[in-house]
Order: structure tokens, then C-alpha cells, then sequence
């Protein structure tokens, strides 16, 4: 198919904004200064500036069509120019052909073996965010931060997300070999995992740390609907033993259902805002706010986090910290903090996964990209972190509120051991003093009451 790239440019110039049509319009109320700022059509000054780009895309595309070695349809082409446009602003927009959508319809509606781990890709490198605990990558040893360097022996070397994920994904009780490089080697490992349904518990090992001191522990998997349920069950067989204090470990949690992560957090606030998400459209903007009522929001808590802490859970972790509720314990999660969302396109043959708010803390904080620091560090050297992995990788779960513990095993979790520490000392509103302030004069935090 031959090309006309003047009828191309001007067809393409109608998908630019008409500033007639805007003027027709009447503008939304402006965003804060501390909003991202965005969207509108370009001045008319703009327009050879971006004639000029349109017709330098359509001679690319047709050097490309005269030249490449292949013949190569127009239609496959812009869908490469797609993808790598989505591909090229984060590590979450993505862009979804026909069957790719189809595919993920089927993956949202029905069962798929996974191997439960949150990967992503970075500068064209595929890392693992966190395996899921007790899911089947877990069990198999792949780690927090680890690179996956090939699938089935395919390198995974500016491999798309949406591919890799293909790749990983498949019929339950199948194997795939993954080559991974651990943080901290240099030689990279196989492990094979065998697909399995994901079914995760979400709270994991509820039980009494210390009985002189009635210190409560529990580990929360992912954020899931049924998350709040679990968490509440727990709890209350905790508080019925005489609990007194609560270290909540979100540890290799990855995230999951926002609006769980603010229901667990309004367990332990009174009142006062628990995230906000701002984006470039007036509905993008959000704010989440705790309720009074049912709340824990006097009981001694330490959230342990780490790398592997994404998203759903540096949203609490930061609401808790933000307002002095807790401490924080552990080392820097790992800053997943965007809102995507799956916007059809050419009548919903097609889709965009596209980011299109941040959430930010109480007082104003963006995650993403960033993390969120923990009060107290407790650094572990890539040895003890692998050494944590297989401890957790070989408890033994006999019900929601307690487990088995592997027998004869001096295993030492140091960041466990200081949140203990802490709460013995008795000490516990001196490191909440000498912790990382929260910003007060943030209009989101003034007059607000946490619940201490």
C-alpha cells in the first residue's frame, strides 16, 4: 500500500484539538499549584510546530514501508508506534491491541495459573517487585529486586510488561524456568515454577509475639476484598488474648484493591485524610478520608516494610506515618505510586493502560518513585534478606491466627527482633517524636486528630 503523507498529515491533524470547538467550552475551575498541570489544545502557535512533527512520523513511516526489508502493513506499524509511546512515559502505561484485550478480559473474568510475583520493567531490565508470600515463585526462591533475565531461555532484554507477563502466565500445573540474578550476585540462577491458581490468604501468622508484654503480630499478603474481613477476624481473636500492642508486617506485600488499603488504614485512624490522588482531569481528583467508629486507634503499632512493600501498602504506611500513628520499621519500600486507568479507544477494539494520577500522602507526599522512608532503619545485607526469604518460605500456616514454626531453627529476624524491642523499651512515643516529621502546616493535615 502506497502511502500519501500529505492526506496522512492532514488526517492526522484532525485529531488535534479544535480551539474553536475549546472556546466553546467552559474551562474547569484551575488545579492547585501543587497539581500536575496539563491538557487543553496547543495555541495556534503551535500548529507548524506540529504539522512539523506529524510529517516527520509520516516519513518515517514511510521510509520504513519503501525500504524495510519485510513488507510490513501501515496497521502494524502504528501499533508499534503506539506501544512504544506508552511504553516510553512509565513502567505502567501500556498499550492493548484486539487480542491483547481480549486476553485480559479473560484474565480478569476467569483462571489463570500465575506464579505470584509483581515484575516491572526499567530501563529495559524485567525486576521483581515482590513475590507474593507463600505463592508458587515464593516457594521456588525468587527474591525481591531480583533481575529475570530470560524466560524458557528467550532474553527478556527490552522485553514489553504485557510480554513478559504472556510469558510467565499459563495453565495451571505447567513449569516455566526463569534465569534470574539475585541483588548482591553476580552469576545468574535457574528456578522452575510450576503454575498454580493464586489463591492467597491475605493475613498470614496472627499470634501472640510475647506473652509477658501481649505483643500481637500479623502479616498482612496483599490488599484483596476480602482483606478487611480477614484483618478484623484476626484482630479480634488477638484483642481477646489481651493484646496490647500490634506489629503489622507488610513485608513483601505488593499492593492490590485501593479501596482496601484505605479501609485498613481507617482501622487505625479516628478521622482525617488517608490518601489523595491528583491528576490532570477535575475527576482524577480524589481525596480518602477516615471514618470514626470501629477503630484501633489506641493501640501501640509498628508497620515493618521493606523493598517489596508496593502501592496498597506504602499508601498505609505513609497515612500512618504522616499522622505519628505508628512506626514505621524496616528499609525504604518501593515507590509504586500511580493510578492506572484502561481507556478504550477505535470503538473498544483497543485500549490504553495509561497513568493518569499519583497518590500522595496526608501531608502532600508523592510515593511514586519514591518510597517512603521508614522511621526506624534496619538495613539487611543481600544474605540476611535471602536468609529471611527462606525462613518465611518454610513456615508451615495451620490456620489464619497461628503457625508451625520450623523445629531447631535460630533464624533471627532483625527487623521482627527491633519492632519487639521497641515496644519492650517502653520508649514508644519518644521514637514517634524523633521520627520523620509530618508536614502540619499541610491543609490536609490542620485540625486533624489522628486518634491518639
Amino acid at each position: 500500500m502506497k502511502l500519501n503523507v500529505h492526506a496522512l498529515i492532514v488526517a492526522l491533524l484532525f485529531l488535534i484539538p479544535s480551539p474553536c470547538l475549546a472556546e466553546e467550552v467552559a474551562p474547569a475551575p484551575g488545579p492547585e499549584p501543587s497539581m500536575v498541570q496539563g491538557g487543553g489544545p496547543p495555541p495556534l502557535s503551535s500548529y507548524d510546530e506540529y504539522y512539523k512533527n506529524y510529517e516527520e512520523f509520516v516519513r518515517v513511516v514511510k521510509l520504513i514501508q519503501e525500504k524495510y526489508v519485510k513488507d510490513i502493513k501501515l496497521p502494524e506499524l502504528f501499533q508499534g508506534a503506539y506501544r512504544g509511546m506508552l511504553e516510553g512515559l512509565d513502567p505502567y502505561s501500556q498499550f492493548f491491541g484486539p487480542e491483547e484485550l481480549e486476553e485480559l478480559k479473560v484474565e480478569t473474568e476467569g483462571k489463570f495459573g500465575g506464579l505470584g510475583i509483581e515484575v516491572i520493567v526499567r530501563d529495559g531490565v524485567l525486576y521483581v517487585i515482590s513475590p507474593i508470600l507463600d505463592s508458587p515463585a515464593f516457594r521456588a526462591g525468587v527474591m525481591v529486586g531480583d533481575r529475570i533475565i530470560k524466560i524458557e531461555g528467550t532474553s527478556t532484554e527490552n522485553m514489553s510488561l504485557r510480554d513478559a507477563v504472556r510469558r510467565l502466565r499459563g495453565e495451571p500445573n505447567t513449569g516455566v524456568t526463569i534465569t534470574v540474578v539475585h541483588q548482591g550476585e553476580a552469576q545468574p540462577t535457574d528456578i522452575v515454577i510450576v503454575r498454580d491458581i493464586i489463591q492467597v490468604h491475605c493475613i498470614r501468622g496472627a499470634r501472640i509475639l510475647d506473652e509477658e508484654a501481649k505483643i500481637g503480630y500479623m502479616a498482612l499478603i496483599s490488599f484483596q476484598d476480602n482483606t478487611l474481613e480477614e484483618m478484623d477476624k484476626a484482630l479480634n481473636e488477638l484483642m481477646g488474648k489481651g493484646m496490647k500492642a500490634l506489629i503489622l508486617d507488610l513485608r513483601f506485600n505488593p499492593g492490590g484493591l485501593l479501596n482496601m488499603a484505605v479501609a485498613v488504614s481507617d482501622r487505625f485512624l479516628s478521622q482525617g485524610v488517608i490518601v489523595s490522588t491528583k491528576g490532570r482531569e477535575e475527576e482524577q481528583n480524589q481525596v480518602y478520608l477516615a471514618t470514626e467508629g470501629d477503630t484501633y486507634s489506641d493501640l501501640p503499632l509498628v508497620i515493618l516494610v521493606n523493598t517489596g512493600s508496593a502501592s496498597a501498602a506504602e499508601i498505609v504506611a505513609g497515612a500512618i506515618q504522616d499522622y505519628k500513628r505508628g512506626l514505621i520499621v524496616g528499609t525504604k519500600t518501593f515507590g509504586k505510586g500511580s493510578v492506572q486507568s484502561l481507556i478504550g479507544v477505535e470503538e473498544e477494539h483497543c485500549a490504553l493502560k495509561l497513568t493518569t494520577a499519583l497518590y500522595y500522602t496526608p501531608s502532600g507526599k508523592s510515593i511514586d518513585h519514591i518510597g517512603i522512608e521508614p522511621d526506624v532503619k534496619v538495613e539487611l545485607t543481600p544474605a540476611e534478606t535471602k536468609a529471611l526469604h527462606e525462613y518465611l518460605s518454610k513456615v508451615n500456616i495451620t490456620s489464619q491466627t497461628g503457625e508451625q514454626l520450623p523445629q531447631e531453627d535460630t533464624f533471627v529476624d532483625l527487623q521482627l527482633h527491633r519492632a519487639i524491642e521497641i515496644i519492650k523499651e517502653g520508649k514508644f512515643s519518644l521514637y514517634l517524636l524523633s521520627s520523620v516529621e509530618a508536614t502540619n502546616e499541610s491543609p490536609l493535615l490542620k485540625n486533624v486528630n489522628p486518634g491518639h
